[in-house]
């Protein structure tokens, strides 16, 4: 049976790693003085940094749209208050997420929602042509700015541990050398949605090269991947080196995760997801599906058994709707469910099973659908691609 074939799967699962970053509409900044002037400037400043991680776009102020709501930001902020940074004074405020997505839509720029993807970080630093890998919490200087670099951008980093286990698993000319297979295996443990490598030269005086490639896939994924990693090169001081690195990974994620708003959207689009087997997982996909940034309302339309047909009116186009659903794999679609859990006749039913009838409150899903007489069908239009299974447990496939 489809549901003995996922317990099976599950042996060799890996869970979802994408971090839920909470402080993606907050910003503090140095307040040199406590005049009016300053204080402007500080609010534009931090303005500009919020709408940089909410919408993943490191240029965005050159929008004309933005550049005037910057210099006009007091409807945008919620909270604000005073607080201090190592010894200086600084401002720190809170803008609303509305008003903030409401601009966004207007300067017809992208959203990258809260949940966004891991980022595993291997540093590999060479200094009078010694070379050593740095590990969370060494005390190195890079780490520290390596994670204040991605706050900045709301990119939830992690860096290896250092112990036994990573030091078996990797040495120091595998990520010097930029090999594939040593990577991935020796990031597995952590798993991460996307691994960062990156090399540092030390040059004269307080000088740096740094030279990085990220790899967008899960570890388990990278040896077989057909993508080739991004790549780059920075150099300066190092915390500059490192923030200008972190704002291009930054740039490159968001433009695989954030979400097109404004300008034209695709419109209505429905998709059916089987098994809906309680109430909960209803409200809880329900709920899934209206939180998405690409979507403006949801509707319930028909519903049969353990399948349920949505009515998802888009602010976006459908790709971005496809991509956004995509991240989370409690929905998988039903091509992969038939390429991979097809194991018995019964099976090949009930995936290809496709009657529904006019959808019922939520609580009084009938327990027995073969006990009902269905007449109606599937939407014609309604390509097997649109149609998902709903795997509440996680169990990757």
């Amino acid at each position: 049976m489809l549901r003995f074939a996922l317990i099976l799967f599950a042996l060799f699962a890996l869970p979802l790693k994408a971090a839920n970053v909470t402080n993606l509409y907050e910003a503090q900044v140095v307040l040199p003085d406590t005049d009016k002037e300053s204080e402007q400037k500080a609010r534009e400043q931090a303005l500009e940094q919020v709408l940089i991680k909410v919408s993943g776009q490191s240029a965005i102020i050159q929008n004309e749209v933005i550049r005037k709501a910057v210099e006009n930001n007091t409807p945008y902020v919620s909270q604000f208050g005073y607080g201090n940074h190592q010894g200086q004074q600084t401002l720190e405020l809170t803008f609303d997420r509305r008003q903030i997505r409401n601009l966004l839509t207007q300067a017809n720029a992208t959203l990258w929602d809260a949940q966004r993807p891991s980022v595993l970080v291997w540093v590999v630093e060479e200094a009078n042509r010694d070379r050593s890998i740095i590990w969370d919490q060494s005390g190195n200087v890079i780490q520290p700015q390596l994670k204040q670099a991605a706050d900045m951008r709301g990119v939830p980093v992690m860096m290896p541990i250092g112990d036994f286990e990573d030091i078996t698993a990797i040495n120091i000319p595998d990520l010097w050398g930029g090999f594939v297979q040593p990577i991935a295996d020796a990031s597995m443990r952590y798993q991460p949605d996307a691994v960062l490598v990156a090399r540092v030269r030390q040059q004269q005086g307080e000088t740096v090269q740094l030279a990085w490639h990220l790899f967008t896939d899960k570890p388990e994924n990278l040896v077989s991947s057909q993508v080739a990693p991004d790549e780059g090169r920075t150099s300066g001081s190092s915390e500059l080196a490192v923030t200008e690195m972190m704002n291009q990974v930054a740039d490159l994620l968001a433009a695989k995760y954030a979400v097109q708003l404004g300008g034209a959207s695709d419109g209505k689009f429905a998709i059916r997801v089987d098994n809906i087997q309680t109430t909960e997982d209803f409200f809880i996909l329900e709920r899934l599906l209206t939180d998405m940034t690409s979507v403006a309302t949801v509707n319930a339309s028909k519903v049969h058994g353990n399948k349920v047909v949505f009515d998802v009116n888009l602010l976006s186009s459908e790709a971005a709707f496809k991509r956004e659903l995509s991240r989370d794999n409690r929905l998988v679609p039903l091509d992969r469910m038939k390429k991979v859990a097809m194991v018995t006749p019964e099976t090949e039913t009930l995936l290809t099973e496709e009657k529904i009838f006019p959808v019922a409150e939520p609580e009084t899903l009938p327990q027995n659908p073969q006990a009902i007489d269905v007449t109606a069908t599937v939407d014609p239009s309604q390509s097997r691609s649109n149609q998902y299974y709903w795997n509440p447990n996680r169990i990757e496939l």
